[in-house]
């Protein structure tokens, strides 16, 4: 083993909150760990598992459907994994080699993936503050006009209510400063990390 549990940390939130400008500060201040980022398990049209917006000529990329679930959970179990099996000590540049971040917008709703996190932050922003975010970013595919208000929205309400009886997810302001929101999770993080040790 490293020496030190496992500590996974789950940094999710409405899309566009700020949710991977976090996991980055957090990765620079923490040598050793390593970030999981929900978006690289996204299917790629026209697998039959997306379901389609016949009206908006798109699909839905933002329900749980839309992400290969399993593979990511199968990932952070391998990763939890290769912690019990290594007997190696950390050295100075990994000293947080057994913390492992994980980024994304759906996470919570899991039950197999939601009890191998240690602590979970969820990032809130507004409904303009989300759109005006939202129109600076470029996804592949585009968002098609009316996506926003049809599909991105209605299901981030709709995520929110499924997770809102777990009372020890930590609530987080989007638009509050991110220095000062990357210092918190982060003396959050180490302060887990001295009492697992």
């Amino acid at each position: 083993m490293t020496g030190k549990p496992p500590i996974i940390i789950g940094i999710s939130g409405i899309t566009n909150s700020g949710k991977t400008s976090l996991t980055n500060k957090l990765r620079a201040h923490l040598p050793g760990c390593l970030t999981i980022c929900q978006d690289s398990y996204f299917l790629e049209p026209p697998d039959p598992r997306l379901t389609p917006i016949p009206e908006l000529d798109h699909y839905n990329f933002d329900e749980l459907n839309a992400l290969d679930m399993d593979a990511m959970i199968a990932d952070v179990q391998t990763w939890k994994d290769a912690q019990t099996s290594d007997l190696s000590g950390p050295t100075p540049s990994d000293l947080y080699n057994n913390v492992l971040i994980l980024d994304g917008f759906r996470m919570y709703a899991l039950r197999d993936l939601e009890q191998m996190i240690n602590k979970k932050y969820f990032i809130r922003v507004s409904y303009d503050a989300c759109k005006a975010r939202r129109r600076t970013r470029h996804y592949t595919p585009p968002d098609k006009p009316g996506y926003f208000e049809k599909i991105v929205w209605p299901e981030s309400i709709n995520h929110q209510r499924e997770i809102q009886d777990q009372d020890d997810i930590e609530h987080l302001d989007g638009t509050a400063n991110q220095e000062e929101l990357c210092q918190k999770v982060l003396c959050d993080i180490q302060r887990l990390c001295r009492l697992s040790s």
